[in-house]
């Protein structure tokens, strides 16, 4: 991984917390399953993982409120449930937010798909490029 300067002026902030609350609150709006099933179908994948939401059993109804609630900034989903709430609702939105700051992004199975192929044009392209070099009758 490369770092890179980030300017110091065009930088958006690096406090994630309200806008990562809204775009899960967002998320568990559109994704057409109910609090109480998305707290369900969480539970069964952190089960499934081996993901420990909450310490004294399952995730409840009344923590994933205050972990999506953009007016509750006290309390904020723990890293490890981020990837959990992600699975259950289809939606990697709430990632995107936290890679945005440092000028990453989060892309789906097409962007992957299309990346690739990029990649393998551009090495296609230099081993064209190396081949003309080499070409004894060129």
């Amino acid at each position: 991984m490369t770092l890179q300067q980030i300017p110091l002026f065009d930088q958006p902030t690096l406090n994630t917390t309200k806008s990562q609350k809204e775009a899960m609150n967002l998320a568990a709006r559109r994704c057409g399953l109910s609090r109480e099933e998305i707290v369900d179908r969480m539970n069964e994948l952190a089960g499934r993982y081996g993901v420990n939401l909450a310490p004294n059993g399952g995730l409840t109804l009344d923590t994933f409120e205050k972990w999506i609630n953009p007016n509750e900034l006290n309390r904020q989903m723990p890293m490890k449930a981020v990837p959990v709430f992600c699975a259950a609702v289809g939606d990697t939105s709430a990632l995107d937010v936290l890679a945005q700051p440092v000028g990453a992004m989060v892309i789906g199975g097409e962007e992957q798909r299309k990346l690739s192929w990029a990649e393998a044009y551009f090495r296609a392209r230099q081993a064209r490029r190396t081949m003309r070099s080499l070409d004894p009758e060129g």
